[in-house]
């Protein structure tokens, strides 16, 4: 977790916004079923993700995997439906995969973490802790792709030392890194004191006569 905010114009819209452009987005691309509508929905995913500014390296290693699973997932669907119902399938999963892409890429982890924070305040009604959800799920939202790209990152450096075939030499030092990464983070939250409780008061001594 770098200490570098997002950049580009999608930034300064405020996270709620785009958290619930998100939601309705989602909505939409499976209400329309029609291949002309996806694919301009298609052209809007991609131009967001595009107007958050992140180096064209870095999103070629993000979008990689997607663009491959959807394949599959495409190639599939032509030969047990339509190439109509595939295309609509493989573009809404696109679009959507990719709106999501933008509004993480342009939120700073502390606006998703007061956005997720004042969202889960009724549960604290249920005996829930909406400070310690919120979180954990703004750092779910924010790693998962930070791991993806590590793995892609050390499979690309196995590689070029000739270990084609060797999960091992994949998975070993992407453990490691992980394990690292959650023990700075870890330490980094016990350092601020997140979410502890306040000292306890001493009591005032009694003043004598």
């Amino acid at each position: 977790m770098n200490g570098s905010r997002p950049g580009g114009p999608l930034a300064a819209v405020p996270a709620g916004c785009k958290f619930g452009f998100l939601f309705v987005a989602s909505i939409v691309l499976y209400a329309v079923p029609h291949v002309p509508a996806q694919v301009a929905f298609f052209v809007l995913a991609v131009t967001a993700v595009l107007l958050t500014r992140t180096p064209l390296r870095r999103l070629g290693r993000l979008l990689l995997g997607l663009f491959l699973v959807v394949g599959i997932v495409f190639a599939t669907l032509v030969l047990t439906s339509t190439w109509e119902a595939a295309a609509v399938s493989a573009l809404r999963l696109l679009s959507l995969c990719l709106f999501a892409y933008a509004v993480t890429l342009s939120t700073a982890f502390s606006e998703m973490l007061a956005l997720f924070e004042t969202l889960l305040r009724p549960t604290r009604h249920l005996g829930l802790n909406s400070a310690q959800i919120s979180l954990a799920l703004s750092m779910t939202i924010r790693f998962i792709p930070e791991i993806r790209s590590q793995y892609l990152a050390i499979r690309e450096a196995q590689f070029a030392r000739g270990l084609h075939n060797s999960p091992v030499a994949v998975l070993v030092p992407l453990l490691v890194r992980t394990l690292e990464s959650a023990q700075e983070i870890s330490s980094a939250i016990d350092a601020r004191c997140y979410d502890s409780a306040p000292p306890a008061r001493r009591p005032t001594p009694p003043v004598s006569d």
